[in-house]
């Protein structure tokens, strides 16, 4: 019988993933500015061709609503930007998991089968497959 296990996947930080790191936060942090701006031209444009208080109200209520949350990734990208620059190269950082298929037969040792799996990722290669490594309580 086969049964789908989570599978924990780091990566080891290097030079490289660092920077690759750093590139995707900045280039998210970018995309969420840009997308303030626009919410504030769309908001300022809908305000204009309405007179409305209560609609103007909802429209500012909805902009408001829009804005905090983005503002709120802004300051969540800086956070993890900041937390890169702290880390030493070589740090294991978890990237996620991943579903597996793993053979179960009559007569196996459960625990052994449930305990977790890791796969370390090193500049985009396998590096290491551990067995017995932390569970995944997600």
């Amino acid at each position: 019988m086969e049964i789908i296990k989570k599978v924990v996947v780091k990566q080891i930080l290097t030079e490289d993933s660092k920077q690759k790191l750093q590139e995707q936060f900045l280039s998210r942090q970018y995309k969420l500015t840009n997308e303030l701006k626009q919410l504030e031209f769309v908001l300022h444009k809908k305000m204009k061709e309405t007179t409305d208080p209560k609609y103007q109200r909802s429209l500012q209520e909805s902009y408001n609503k829009e804005t905090a949350k983005r503002k709120d990734r802004i300051r969540q990208i800086e956070l993890k930007l900041g937390q890169l620059e702290e880390l030493e190269l070589g740090a294991e950082l978890r990237e996620g998991t991943i579903q597996m298929i793993e053979e179960v037969n009559e007569g196996d040792n459960w625990d052994e089968i449930m305990k977790g799996t890791e796969i370390v990722i090193k500049d985009g290669v396998v590096n290491e497959l551990r067995a017995g490594g932390m569970e995944d309580d997600d």
